[in-house]
């Protein structure tokens, strides 16, 4: 008999296996999103930029909906910050992301059947939820400690992902920090909506942890990233496995601190921050130009390579189906052995 994994969390989206792959923006994820709902957990897909401005938004969102659901047949989900202490600009294009994707999904029964959720980050997502809701979307948000969960469980969300310090991307301030292994228990002992596990997973022994304090699954963005199928060029993938303990560093993001690789563009962004000599607005475009010549040229000594500290238990790029059944069977093992410490 073939022995998986299967949680609550399976059930609500629709999933194979309890694993999302975390929401990438500004990068392109349409091939890995597809790869890992074709693979049995939840692909995402990630917005194109903060600064890309609402006409553009509006006009990729769209046709990275319509890839990714010709790609897979299985369900999905889609990401967007919603800080709201940011350029008008930036709300702007906000607002279009997610107009755009609920009116798409409403035109289209397959798009509507099969996108299921919708993660928010980087800020309240007060201003949003009734819109997502209304929609017929579940809504996840991320959150950085146990006070932010119940305030989204107050809010009426259908689950929180709660993603430790050593996450990559945008993470806690430094004074408000909290690691995964504190973080996710206080979370799951807070609320009763579903929670999901984030920062510093990547294997079997890390999925099963999650489950254990208390975690319906997981969610995972570096590992993914280094995969056959992801969209990231191979420079990146190779700078994620070559880089080891202390390779990461934090520096200024567009909603605030995010974990990176350090390089000469992260340390100049941090520089230019700094010195304060840049507009806000033109500084915010810098970033997302440096982030995009990562993912896209392979830059990663000017660019900004997002990743978080897992990177130094990555070693390997294998495929994305590789990774999640790995997961899974080595995760049953680990239960199995565990079941033997019982008397």
């Amino acid at each position: 008999m073939v022995v998986s994994i299967k949680t609550e969390l399976c059930d609500l989206l629709g999933i194979e296996y309890p694993i999302i792959q975390a929401g990438l923006g500004p990068y392109c994820t349409v091939n890995l999103a597809a790869a890992v709902s074709n693979a049995g957990a939840l692909g995402t897909i990630s917005i194109p930029g903060m600064t890309v401005g609402p006409e553009i938004a509006s006009e990729k969102i769209r046709e990275y909906m319509h890839t990714v659901k010709k790609k897979t047949k299985n369900n999905f989900a889609i990401n967007t910050p919603v800080g709201e202490h940011v350029p008008d600009i930036m709300l702007k294009t906000t607002d279009a992301y997610i107009d755009t994707v609920i009116e798409e999904r409403e035109k289209d029964p397959d798009l509507k059947r099969r996108l299921v959720l919708y993660i928010t980050s980087a800020g309240s997502p007060a201003r949003y939820h009734k819109k997502i809701k209304d929609s017929g979307l579940l809504h996840f948000h991320v959150v950085p400690s146990a006070y932010h969960a119940k305030k989204m469980e107050k809010m009426g969300l259908d689950g929180v992902i709660a993603s430790g310090y050593e996450a990559g991307g945008h993470t806690h301030l430094p004074n408000r920090a909290v690691h995964t292994f504190v973080l996710i228990p206080s979370v799951t002992d807070s609320v009763k909506i579903p929670v999901v596990a984030a920062g510093g997973i990547c294997d079997a022994k890390t999925l099963v942890a999650a489950l254990a304090l208390g975690a319906q699954g997981v969610q995972m963005g570096t590992r993914f990233i280094a995969t056959r199928e992801s969209d990231f060029h191979i420079n990146y993938k190779r700078f994620i496995v070559e880089s080891g303990e202390w390779s990461d560093m934090v520096a200024p993001g567009v909603y605030g601190p995010a974990r990176c690789l350090r390089n000469k563009g992260a340390e100049e962004i941090i520089k230019l921050e700094a010195e304060g000599v840049l507009p806000e607005e033109e500084l915010n475009k810098l970033k997302d130009e440096r982030l995009w010549a990562s993912e896209r040229d392979g830059d990663v000594v000017n660019g900004l390579v997002s990743a978080g500290q897992v990177v130094s238990r990555i070693n390997n790029i294998p495929s994305v189906s590789e990774v999640i059944e790995n997961i899974i069977r080595e995760a049953t093992e680990i239960i199995k052995k565990l079941n033997g410490v019982l008397k």
